[in-house]
């Protein structure tokens, strides 16, 4: 009996062992796989982005929106702020929750895919290619919803209107 008990407790031991083993494995390759897509770059880039994006949009809402009163101090809050957002969102704290992340959601087998097709030279063309991407989505978004600011401050005004004053709220 105590035979049993002890083969029992030494093959369960063994799985825990096993499991770890496998869950190293995965992060390993997840790791593997968060660099070879260039994620951490990919970061830094896109806070870089919007950064020097930032001025141009506020010039763009402050005609779209006719608005003069803007503080002159926005520009230097904004990069403050996303100064601040950078370090808070640096690879280095975010490193640890993207391995989690993807090891969770793509199997072994799919990272040895997508790793491999990042390796190849048509990969390696999509992750340089990326930022650019990027860049001119972001660039394409902003310019649409320049097109329907004045629709959003319509309806603003619109809701303005239909809503009870802060004083009858009681």
């Amino acid at each position: 009996m105590n035979k049993m008990v002890g083969i029992i407790v030494a093959g369960m031991a063994l799985s825990v062992v096993w499991a770890n083993a496998q869950e190293d494995t995965r992060r390993a390759t997840a790791e593997e796989l968060l660099n070879v897509m260039n994620v951490k770059e990919s970061i830094e880039q896109s806070f870089a982005m919007v950064k020097k994006m930032i001025p141009a949009q506020m010039a763009q809402m402050k005609q779209a929106t006719g608005e003069t009163n803007i503080p002159s101090n926005v520009s230097s809050q904004t990069d403050k702020m996303m100064d601040m957002m950078a370090e808070e969102l640096s690879w280095n704290k975010l490193k640890d929750g993207y391995i989690a992340l993807y090891a969770e959601i793509f199997t072994d087998e799919e990272m040895k895919g997508l790793i491999a097709f990042y390796k190849s030279p048509v990969g390696q063309a999509f992750v340089q290619k990326q930022p650019e991407v990027m860049k001119r989505s972001m660039e394409l978004s902003q310019k649409l919803m320049m097109q329907i600011m004045p629709k959003i401050q319509a309806m603003s005004k619109e809701l303005k209107k239909t809503s009870p004053a802060p004083s009858d709220q009681k």
